[in-house]
């Protein structure tokens, strides 16, 4: 036996886990351009968010420009989510004073124009943007340049003409999996960890998705590194004697890409690509959020198409698992996402970890966070912190589901290359059974 008597529990890996300004993950978030809500949460009314441990006032002005300003107002500290959305900016509620999106302050209604002319003041501002539905911000230091906003191959409507980006928030200000009160890091992990779909969300709790992720027997699994961070490679025989081919990668620092898990696996298809790109933002470090750029397919009227559902989208087919609320013995019998992830406690502590070969996953995924981390601690670009336009195209991702027969998956088994050093790892029919 091993005694509770006396235990200490160690720190959790503040590398990894810590957000906050100076922390070495927090500086590496903000080398990239963050998602902190829609754009169509930024209507009339300035919007109060809290991203990597720090509060922000987010609005759009009457002009259309977005701004992003520290929330207590130059003058006397008032906060300017009470503020009014003007032609030219965001005038705080207590004095007046006028605040354009760069954060100059344009008026002080309450000052003679001497006043005025002697008092150059600037309300503490980040740069902001708009694409696909969502407001970004850039958080990084004012005499590093931003990077450009990663270009997918699954959103680069410079080379497909058949979608519609949409912002989405996942889901009532949950993030994937209605998973909330944790790290983000131990929910971004979680889609480097395709054995907890066997266990978790089959075997535990029952078949919780009725499609390609739970339908067949024990899968054959692998992980590899990608040109963007990781992806899972795992390979099962569905019931049907079809076989599924699947991957989902992780873009560093935290980007999720998640193929279709509605897939039934009925008839064969190729490469049914990811259609979100899903960011794990950090509210602070022990809160998690998750904003999506969804590549909606155009309907005949050129809009989203209303009869087509997003591929990670549960809301309009919920799992009795997504629901936050439901009664505590009901969750001990069916745990989901939540309860597995928010159950590492709200910091997981890696220090008592005994991880295996399934792990492999969280493994390079850590090691290639850690790297990013070493590349800004250096004065270096981290991974996927493009600059140059004509680099950033349709950037290839690694994220799919495909059916194949048995004689289409022989055909293609025979094309995979063996891995270096680790003998034929190309994934057989055995023991898919």
């Amino acid at each position: 036996m091993k005694s509770l008597y006396g235990r200490k529990i160690p720190a959790p890996d503040r590398e990894l886990t810590s957000v906050e300004a100076g922390s070495p993950m927090g500086e590496l978030m903000r080398r990239y351009w963050q998602p902190v809500c829609t754009s169509d949460e930024l209507k009339d009314l300035p919007k109060k968010v809290k991203i990597l441990c720090e509060e922000v006032v987010v609005f759009r002005d009457k002009k259309g420009r977005i701004g992003a300003l520290d929330p207590h107002c130059s003058h006397r500290g008032t906060s300017l989510e009470w503020g009014r959305v003007e032609e030219e900016g965001l005038r705080c509620c207590y004095h007046g004073w006028l605040y354009n999106v760069e954060g100059k302050c344009i008026d002080m209604p309450c000052e003679p124009a001497e006043s005025r002319k002697k008092m150059e003041v600037w309300q503490p501002a980040y740069r902001a943007m708009e694409f696909g539905g969502l407001v970004f911000l850039y958080m990084g230091p004012p005499d590093v340049e931003p990077p450009l906003l990663p270009m997918l191959d699954i959103i680069d409507t410079r080379h497909r003409d058949d979608i519609v980006l949409v912002g989405k928030r996942l889901w009532d200000d949950h993030a994937l999996g209605f998973v909330r009160d944790c790290n983000w890091l131990q929910h971004f992990e979680n889609a480097a960890d395709p054995y907890h779909l066997v266990v978790l969300h089959e075997m535990i709790s029952g078949d919780q998705f009725k499609s390609v992720l739970t339908l067949g027997n024990w899968p054959t699994i692998w992980f590899d590194q990608t040109k963007l961070g990781m992806k899972y490679n795992l390979v099962r025989k569905l019931p049907n004697g079809f076989i599924l081919e699947r991957h989902s990668e992780c873009i560093v620092p935290n980007i999720v890409l998640v193929a279709n898990v509605h897939q039934k696996g009925q008839k064969p298809i190729w490469r049914e690509k990811a259609t979100e790109m899903t960011w794990c933002v950090p509210v602070d470090n022990e809160t998690v959020s998750g904003l999506s750029i969804v590549a909606w397919p155009k309907g005949p009227d050129g809009k989203p198409d209303p009869g087509w559902k997003a591929g990670t989208d549960t809301i309009t087919d919920i799992r009795p698992g997504q629901l936050r609320d439901r009664p505590y013995e009901e969750k001990q019998r069916k745990p989901d996402d939540m309860e597995a992830q928010e159950g590492q406690r709200r910091i997981a502590v890696h220090a008592l970890e005994n991880r295996g070969h399934s792990d492999i996953g969280v493994t390079l995924l850590r090691r290639a966070l850690r790297e990013a981390v070493r590349a800004v601690q250096g004065g270096k670009d981290p991974q996927n912190c493009i600059r140059d336009p004509e680099q950033n195209h349709a950037l290839e991702t690694s994220c799919w589901n495909t059916v194949m027969t048995p004689e289409q998956f022989e055909q293609f088994r025979k094309t995979m290359p063996a891995r270096a050093g680790q003998g034929d790892a190309r994934p057989a029919l055995e023991p898919l059974g």
